[in-house]
């Protein structure tokens, strides 16, 4: 196991990220926090370890040489149906596409031994780029990043929650125009539903584009015996 030493990357941004408040992991580039942000929003990620492993291999011309992946992310194993459904742990790489265009050749023996060494060890290399991080899952939790410190009204909160609980899915705009009248309370209760998601006391499709039609309802973890108070 080794720790990366983080300074100055030319032409990147490179740094720590405080991931769920628990632990520090560092990064390396813009595309590295950014996949971070969604692995930490993710429910089902139960850990990440940055260069977890370094791979030691004969390259083509003789060579003894090295190649380490930049995350190894564990899940938890939800049980469905008194099922145990074990996903295997995933071993990352992190790259632009333009790199991986670029240097294709480079990459692609380091790409295969890690491919190798997943499977030996019962994982799942992937390699991702910015068109797997930066879609709309990564956008959507992005803009509700802002909201989720803010304090809004606790009454107006039990409100909208105690409507949701009620009708069960609904869009955002049917929520706020059943609930609300003029344009200010409506700007309020749309903000106060960005921030009921960004901490997911509301939960929607969070991997496709959010918008005011979008499809909300409650979270069945949520304490549903505060709304009968």
């Amino acid at each position: 196991m080794k720790k990366r030493k983080i300074g100055y990357t030319y032409g990147s941004v490179s740094g720590h990220f405080a991931f769920r408040k628990q632990k520090s992991i560092a990064f390396e580039s813009t595309l590295e926090r950014d996949l971070l942000t969604i692995l930490e929003f993710n429910d089902s990620v139960s850990d990440v370890i940055e260069q977890p492993v370094t791979i030691e291999y004969v390259n083509a011309n003789g060579r003894n040489t090295k190649y380490t992946p930049d995350f190894l992310v564990y899940f938890d194993e939800p049980n469905v149906g008194g099922f145990i459904l074990k996903r295997k742990p995933m071993l990352i790489e992190v790259k632009p596409r333009e790199i991986i265009q670029m240097k294709f050749n480079e990459l692609r023996p380091k790409f295969k031994i890690a491919t190798k060494y997943a499977s030996k060890n019962d994982m799942i290399f992937k390699i991702y780029d910015e068109s797997k991080i930066r879609g709309p899952y990564f956008q959507n939790i992005s803009m509700l990043k802002r909201y989720k410190n803010l304090e809004y009204s606790q009454d107006e909160e039990q409100r909208i929650l105690s409507y949701i609980n009620m009708v069960g899915n609904v869009t955002i705009d049917e929520a706020i125009e059943y609930l609300y009248i003029t344009k200010i309370q409506k700007g309020l209760a749309l903000g106060q539903i960005w921030h009921l998601l960004a901490n997911k006391i509301l939960l929607c499709p969070f991997a496709e584009p959010l918008n005011h039609s979008t499809t909300i309802w409650l979270n069945d973890n949520y304490d549903t015996e505060y709304l009968n108070d």
